[in-house]
């Protein structure tokens, strides 16, 4: 997953006329272009921009994979998607979005959040094949989930009374904080959608015991 991510990552931006395309305009959305609120997630500003996103994918999920499985951050990634693509098909002021950032907060949260999360009573047995087993948080890494979400929240709050200039001027572009913002609450809420789903989903054992 990690590869697919990079290989299109890197591949779209490379690809001729593809981040024109996909990237989000807001007069070429209200003429009908809607996927490109979807769109516009996979490509980016500049070749530097593709780069970044594409390392800060692989750090998060490489690190991240200690703890979770894979298809609990697909779930965070895929909430950061679905956050960003709802933030900018409804802002009226965005006119104009590129970029994986979004998602990639989405990612660190919902991350932040199983990581946190009791997925199995104490004394459960864990089976690889069980849903509900793919965290199994301890004091430690909540530690880690809260410092990590402690450090988002100050980071966006941060962002929020910037120029809208990346720092440094290291990307040489507007940065759209407000993608950040909706990615990380869609990361988190789509992951804490699921998790607690499966906390009130009786466990085979639990229903084998009632009847």
């Amino acid at each position: 997953m990690a590869a697919f991510f990079v290989l299109m990552t890197l591949g779209l931006q490379l690809w001729p006329g593809a981040s024109e395309w996909l990237r989000f305009s807001r007069p070429r959305y209200e003429q009908g272009a809607v996927w490109q609120i979807w769109t516009s997630q996979w490509v980016h500003l500049s070749n530097w921009h593709a780069v970044g996103n594409a390392f800060a994918f692989l750090v998060i999920i490489l690190m991240s994979g200690y703890w979770i499985r894979w298809p609990f951050q697909m779930l965070a990634l895929v909430g950061g998607y679905v956050g960003v693509a709802i933030v900018v098909a409804l802002d009226p002021s965005c006119n104009f979005y590129a970029g994986a950032s979004g998602a990639l907060h989405g990612l660190l949260a919902g991350n932040a959040v199983s990581l946190a999360w009791p997925t199995r009573a104490p004394g459960r047995p864990v089976n690889v094949n069980d849903c509900a087993a793919l965290v199994t948080p301890s004091r430690g890494s909540c530690l880690v989930a809260i410092t990590v979400l402690g450090g988002m929240a100050l980071k966006l709050w941060l962002q929020a009374g910037s120029a809208g200039k990346a720092p440094l001027g290291g990307w040489g572009f507007p940065v759209y904080h407000p993608a950040h913002v909706a990615g990380a609450l869609g990361g988190m809420s789509l992951v804490l959608l699921v998790l607690a789903s499966l906390a009130l989903t009786p466990t085979k054992e639990q229903a084998e015991s009632r009847h």
